[in-house]
């Protein structure tokens, strides 16, 4: 069983105000990570790596959330901002993991660890990855997720 990750504070309007602050930063880091890892550009008819920029949550699908799967726990919300990288074949997911590998601390804090503290931040690794999905299968329908 693994442990969900959880945000330092409970303040939903805060955590929206956060998304609102990271979410192009954020995503400009990923689709330079993407592009380093031979993507293409998310509007190029040439297939390959692909970054797809989601949307920040809208809060009422945020609250829907928070009711049906986190007990009204504003802290387990971590999905505002969020984006899908889609891949052509295993070589290109081997090759985005690489570069996320380099500027990222796998799974949870560790015990004592704040939770939003990296160990490394000073050789770059600035994202803490939890939970990658696999959805390599063409029936799987996006919208039926969170």
């Amino acid at each position: 069983h693994r442990s969900k990750p959880r945000q330092v504070h409970g303040d939903i309007d805060l955590l929206f105000d956060e998304a609102t602050m990271v979410n192009e930063p954020f995503l400009d880091l990923i689709a330079s990570l993407v592009a380093g890892a031979g993507g293409v550009d998310e509007s190029s008819a040439k297939p390959g790596l692909a970054l797809k920029r989601g949307p920040i949550k809208k809060p009422g699908r945020a609250l829907q959330k928070l009711v049906r799967l986190y007990g009204r726990d504003v802290a387990m919300l971590t999905d505002l901002v969020r984006c899908t990288v889609v891949a052509e074949d295993l070589r290109q997911v081997g090759a985005l993991m690489a570069a996320l590998d380099a500027r990222s601390v796998v799974g949870l804090a560790e015990a004592g660890e704040e939770q939003d503290s990296l160990p490394d931040s000073s050789g770059g690794r600035i994202l803490r990855i939890t939970a990658v999905g696999n959805r390599f299968d063409e029936s799987y329908d996006d919208s039926k997720s969170g």
